[in-house]
């Protein structure tokens, strides 16, 4: 499975397990389609770091280790649907943090890429509490509203990097209430980036 077949139906079960799992397979499909370099390392999807630098435990979505057993690549993984820009500030807080619990974390010091990878459609529905589709966000502005790689680049010196892959919902304007979402087209996605 890749990212154009895990969106059509990414609108389902939104909390779910399998909807996770299914996107962080799908994912790391395309991150090695695009850079098949990586294909050397061994992968591990929900990996828990036991010890952050924080001093707790953290689950990585997908972590690949080089034949040491050494983790070199961890990516961190969303796919927003709705509502994004209410939420488009804590996202910029939640991976600020995130990045500094995996990569000062003490067994993480030969990590070389700390990918945060959003999966997001330019034009996002609104839903209320009774699923019907209150408004459009515009998530391509939200997102440069935004910016959050200037302070990772300073911060971490191109070691954690964001990638946002957007792409459009075929027909979204047509859509009235969150069942309209159940199956989607989607269209336009971005390619996974050389890393």
């Amino acid at each position: 499975m890749f990212l154009t077949e895990f969106l059509t139906t990414s609108f389902q079960n939104v909390r779910s397990s399998k909807r996770t799992d299914e996107l962080h397979k799908a994912l790391l499909n395309d991150i090695l389609n695009q850079n098949p370099d990586l294909a050397e390392y061994t992968w591990e999807f929900e990996y828990q770091l036991k010890e952050d630098a924080f001093g707790g435990t953290f689950d990585i979505d997908i972590v690949g280790f080089d034949a040491d057993g050494e983790m070199r690549v961890a990516i961190l993984a969303k796919a927003i649907n709705s509502n994004v820009n209410k939420n488009i500030k804590n996202y910029a807080n939640t991976t600020i943090g995130e990045a500094a619990r995996i990569y000062y974390a003490p067994n993480c010091q030969q990590i070389q890429k700390v990918l945060f990878v959003s999966i997001l459609p330019r034009v996002a529905p609104r839903f209320d509490n009774s699923g019907i589709v209150t408004g459009f966000d515009d998530v391509v502005g939200a997102k440069n509203r935004t910016k959050i790689d200037d302070v990772l680049q300073r911060q971490y010196g191109g070691i954690v990097e964001t990638v946002d892959l957007f792409f459009d919902i075929a027909h979204v304007d047509k859509c009235e209430h969150k069942d309209n979402f159940n199956t989607i087209t989607p269209l336009n996605l971005d390619a996974v980036p050389v890393v």
